[in-house]
């Protein structure tokens, strides 16, 4: 086990209170002392619930938590939380480790680099929540249902338990609760032993998959039956990339289905509760409710999260319950990175140096930093608030920039970075009968269907070539694109025609059922997407054919510098001119959240600002845990799990 700086040991109330006394200078910080010993922590989080669909946060359009409201009304909570950033992958290791995804290094799930397609871990040298209560003597479990929080992540540092596949909130309430009887019945709760419990449900996580008498509970079956389908990951891309448009009672009954599963949650914690109760925990445990990020439905035209910094994806509930504690309501702006020493000074342990957030169990009313981050491929994004001003920095690659990525001198070592059965876009060259890959990229989820883009290079009746590869053209087939003419007159599949063919190999042959027609393909670059089903130094096979790597084949095929975490950190603290290094550009957009909450008309006056968000980087640049080593390989399992939840291509 990693020694970290909490030296505290399972020690009784009074000790406690008297360390956290010396500590932080206020015995009133200390948890009101009972005869029950230590107290113990829940810290449960409601993945993707957004704090202004909850009744104590002010939402009266359903009663879509009862519970929580009541233990609100018992509890201090926090009003205005954002979070560390808008999905969980970044989000849940910032509060399990008070530190923001500048330090721990974890911004992406799936993602490609020099080894392959990957995901950004947890590194051992942070301290997580966990490790803190463990080495205090606590027993430590976790019982979590998604994919990215999965062991291997980092995540499970500290738990004696941890179960990443523990089921929807009605099973990992049971987990819970079990869990807890197992320590009864070894004889920890006798001896004294507190415990720490972490929960993190998924059932408010897009496609919301709650039972359908929660799914109907403000709407009905057929009003949603469009977000109850299989093809639920496909219409939500179609949605956000503009070829879907839902209507306004499409939206409305979205909105009705997630309530509906903010419902069950709310119902299962009412079950947990009166676990607690029965087992004579109630009295003696301080319970934590948090929201890793929020969910968006087309306010800014997309649905779910995971895309940006708007509010409604950073604003999180935050309700800490006490025993002995008097009930408050926090106005000032907290940050989840306060969730770590806020919860120690709770349970009367000391602060744990690593930590950046504030601890606001002893100083409730202090303002802390809002400030938050999201990377993909394509940008880098910074958001700080200072009163009711927001900002948002965007730093974004320049096409033709001087940094390039993937001229790989050895074609073999691109081949490590193509994981067998993932889905690619090969972009081709034709050298004779060769066809050789002079760009390649992920492209899409293994489902979609195979693409083949080029020219006629043959056509017999319904069987045709195209780029020397057989395609037969089904009878049913649709055909779209430039069908006509100029004037009017339908186009006749030749020679030469430029088209995308959409279908499956079967027998060596792209049997297509959709067949796209351009009216310059001279213009077109021969591509093949699939799924890679074998590879090879210098090769690769896309269904049937086996394509040959050009030595200076491009990885991802932009000719532009990607986005990733070693950019990111040289942007810290740089000011936005000095902060575009060649290659990258950048804007910051600002808003007046008093005058404009949802962020749809910038304002001016960005530079000081931006100054702020500098002076921030510039801090955060000095406290960095994570190395070029803190990254782990996506396997074909890992995958499949990250699609399951709507994650990976």
């Amino acid at each position: 086990m990693k020694r970290i700086a909490i030296t505290t040991a399972w020690i009784t109330q009074s000790a406690l209170a008297l360390t956290a006394s010396l500590i932080l200078g206020l015995n009133a910080c200390a948890p009101a002392e009972t005869d029950a010993g230590p107290p113990n922590v829940i810290l449960l989080c409601l993945d993707t619930v957004r704090a202004d669909h909850l009744g104590c946060y002010g939402y009266d359009a359903r009663p879509t938590t009862p519970a929580l409201d009541d233990l609100a009304g018992r509890s201090t909570v926090y009003l205005d939380t954002s979070a560390a950033s808008g999905w969980t992958k970044p989000s849940v290791p910032s509060f399990m480790t008070g530190t923001y995804p500048a330090q721990h290094g974890v911004y992406q799930g799936s993602s490609s680099g020099p080894a392959g397609l990957g995901s950004d871990i947890l590194p051992e040298a942070s301290v997580t929540i966990a490790e803190a209560f463990q080495a205090a003597g606590y027993a430590t479990g976790g019982f979590v249902r998604n994919a990215q929080l999965r062991p291997g992540q980092g995540i499970e540092q500290g738990f004696d338990t941890y179960q990443d596949r523990a089921g929807d909130a009605r099973e990992i309430r049971w987990r819970g609760l079990d869990w807890l009887d197992e320590l009864a019945a070894r004889g920890d709760r006798q001896r004294g032993r507190p415990f720490f419990l972490y929960l993190h449900y998924l059932d408010a996580h897009w496609p919301y998959p709650v039972p359908d008498e929660y799914a109907t509970r403000f709407t009905d079956a057929e009003t949603i039956a469009l977000f109850r389908g299989d093809d639920w990951k496909k219409l939500r891309d179609r949605v956000n990339h503009g070829e879907t448009e839902l209507s306004a009672e499409q939206i409305a009954g979205l909105v009705a289905l997630y309530d509906g599963s903010l419902r069950y949650i709310d119902d299962q914690f009412a079950l947990l509760l009166r676990g607690l109760k029965e087992r004579g925990l109630g009295d003696n445990t301080i319970i934590c409710v948090v929201s890793d990020h929020g969910e968006e439905f087309m306010e800014h035209g997309r649905i779910g999260h995971g895309h940006g910094l708007y509010e409604n994806l950073l604003q999180v509930p935050w309700i800490l319950h006490v025993p002995g504690r008097e009930a408050r309501r926090i106005t000032e702006p907290a940050s989840l990175v306060d969730l770590f020493p806020t919860l120690l000074a709770a349970a009367g342990l000391p602060p744990s140096p690593t930590a950046e957030g504030n601890d606001r169990f002893t100083y409730p009313a202090v303002s802390s930093d809002v400030f938050a981050e999201h990377l993909d491929g394509g940008r880098y994004l910074q958001a700080g608030r200072v009163g009711s001003h927001k900002i948002e920095r965007t730093f974004k690659p320049v096409d033709g920039g001087d940094r390039k990525t993937g001229q790989i001198a050895d074609a073999s070592e691109l081949t490590h970075t193509v994981i067998t059965g993932t889905r690619w876009e090969a972009r081709l060259a034709a050298s004779g009968d060769t066809l050789s890959v002079i760009e390649l990229k992920p492209d899409g989820d293994a489902t979609d269907a195979t693409e083949l883009k080029g020219l006629i290079t043959e056509i017999k009746k319904n069987h045709l070539r195209i780029n020397g590869l057989a395609v037969e053209l089904l009878a049913e087939a649709e055909l779209y694109g430039d069908t006509h003419t100029a004037d009017g007159q339908p186009v006749s599949l030749a020679r030469g025609l430029g088209v995308k063919a959409k279908g499956h190999f079967e027998d060596g042959v792209l049997r297509c059922h959709k067949l796209k027609l351009y009216a310059d393909g001279k213009s077109l670059t021969p591509a093949l997407r699939g799924v890679v089903t074998d590879k090879d130094e210098g090769t690769l096979t896309i269904g049937p054919h086996r394509l040959t790597l050009a030595s200076d084949c491009l990885l991802d095929g932009r000719g532009t510098a990607r986005m990733d975490r070693n950019i990111a950190s040289s942007l810290l603290g740089q000011a936005r001119e000095a902060a575009a290094p060649p290659g990258f550009t950048s804007e910051a957009r600002t808003f007046d959240l008093r005058a404009d909450p949802d962020e749809m008309s910038p304002v001016s006056g960005a530079s000081s600002l931006e100054a702020w968000l500098d002076a921030k980087g510039s801090h955060l640049g000095t406290r960095v845990f994570w190395g070029t080593n803190d990254r782990s390989h996506l396997s074909s399992e890992d995958l499949d799990r990250l699609r399951a939840i709507g994650y990976a291509h």
